[in-house]
């Protein structure tokens, strides 16, 4: 049967909505360590950060080098899952494609952020073996810091440098 006739076209267009809904950029969160923003995934660059840090040049240059070589590759993983997210929304505005057909389109966009998440973890697991154990806590302490002044969500809110 065909999901826009067993379903409507309504609650098909919903789903696809909630799928599409962006996720974390492929920097995540770049104000913010882990995380979006200004700076493009340097939070080192931030100059209240890399003071209260005491991050040396040396640290910066190797912090800087992780996300170039990580960069494009993260830009082509978010890439993959937009492409396969505008599928999906094809997939669901034709009536004649089959639920299996969709929900296996669905496991593909989950495939692909998975994969995602996954890169962008191992290099913010590279960047922390950067830093030294002091700077690690200093830097999850500007976090949590900046979580609670921005309402728990560390995205909503801009900060100047």
């Amino acid at each position: 049967m065909r999901l826009g006739m067993r379903f409507g076209l309504m609650p098909a267009l919903a789903l696809a909505a909630t799928l599409a809904t962006p996720g974390a950029s492929a920097l995540a969160d770049e104000r913010w360590p882990g995380g979006g923003g200004t700076h493009h995934g340097k939070f080192w660059r931030r100059d209240k950060i890399r003071h209260q840090l005491r991050l040396t040049d040396d640290e910066i240059d190797k912090l800087e080098d992780i996300l170039a070589r990580n960069r494009q590759r993260l830009e082509d993983m978010k890439a993959d899952v937009k492409k396969k997210r505008a599928t999906l929304d094809a997939l669901l505005t034709d009536e004649r494609t089959d639920e299996a057909t969709i929900l296996g389109q669905v496991d593909l966009i989950e495939h692909a952020r998975a994969k995602l998440g996954k890169a962008r973890v191992t290099m913010l697991l590279e960047m922390r073996r950067v830093l030294t154990p002091e700077q690690q806590r200093q830097l999850a302490q500007l976090r949590q810091k900046h979580k609670r002044k921005a309402g728990g969500d560390a995205g909503s809110e801009r900060e100047e440098d």
